[in-house]
């Protein structure tokens, strides 16, 4: 089978090469496109498991997601008539981000990303020293300065670790003014319409799968809140969820 490279990247420390494949392989669908992988550590090319492999569209609506195995590979099915990009996730190491993809309905595409790791040790004094100027403090302090509806970090650490979900925690933390069912999406309640999840600053669509030893704080926006900042992008009102991905020092 040859494949006929795409192109390669290095938006945002990620790494990585694109293949189509000329011949459409066992993995593809008769009406879907697929990509399947390995992500990488960038120093030493050993594999990264249990990172978080997210597609979206130019509007951030969540279009496939997977979790990248023992192996480091991964693999995605999805169907989509537009442009659409490839994000890599994973506490410890740097997010990273492909450009936008075009792709016909029943490509398959391989994807090989090499993704730098973030530093995760610091001496005790300097953590202290710089505990009040890391992201998520400086997002937490200006969430409150701001009137939002926050749900700290301790509020999450209470309830993390008998939440089988992030809509379990939120259930647990007691979170008000929204509707979470079983159904597509978390709803307001008083517009009885789907709210954008942002996820570490970025708008994410309206579902996202985020385990909750990954959440620091979360903070619910109505709709005046999250349109004056995201725009269309988030119309009906957000919930804003900062990772431990940016915190002083990533935690088991």
């Amino acid at each position: 089978m040859q494949a006929r490279p795409l192109g390669q990247y290095m938006p945002g420390g990620l790494v990585g090469f694109l293949a189509l494949l000329a011949t459409v392989g066992s993995f593809a669908s008769a009406d879907a496109q697929v990509i399947r992988g390995t992500i990488r550590a960038q120093e030493g090319q050993v594999p990264v498991p249990g990172a978080r492999v997210t597609v979206t569209d130019s509007v951030n609506t969540v279009l496939a997601e997977a979790v990248s195995g023992p192996d480091g590979k991964f693999i995605v099915a999805f169907s989509a008539n537009r442009r659409f990009v490839v994000g890599v996730r994973k506490i410890g190491w740097q997010p990273s981000f492909s450009d936008l993809i075009t792709a016909a309905a029943t490509d398959t595409m391989l994807v090989d990303f090499l993704v730098p790791a973030e530093p995760t040790e610091l001496a005790a004094a300097e953590i202290n020293a710089n505990a009040a100027t890391t992201p998520n403090s400086r997002a937490l302090a200006e969430a409150k300065r701001k009137g939002w509806k926050v749900y700290s970090p301790e509020v999450v650490n209470r309830f993390r670790d008998v939440a089988g979900s992030f809509t379990d925690l939120m259930r647990e933390a007691g979170t008000s003014g929204i509707v979470i069912g079983k159904g597509d999406c978390v709803r307001s309640v008083r517009s009885n319409r789907c709210l954008t999840f942002v996820v570490d600053g970025q708008p994410a669509g309206t579902n996202v799968f985020i385990h909750p030893r990954d959440i620091d704080f979360f903070a619910v926006l109505s709709a005046s809140e999250s349109a004056v900042i995201w725009g269309d992008r988030a119309p009906w009102g957000a919930i804003v969820v900062y990772t431990r991905m940016y915190t002083e020092k990533p935690k088991p």
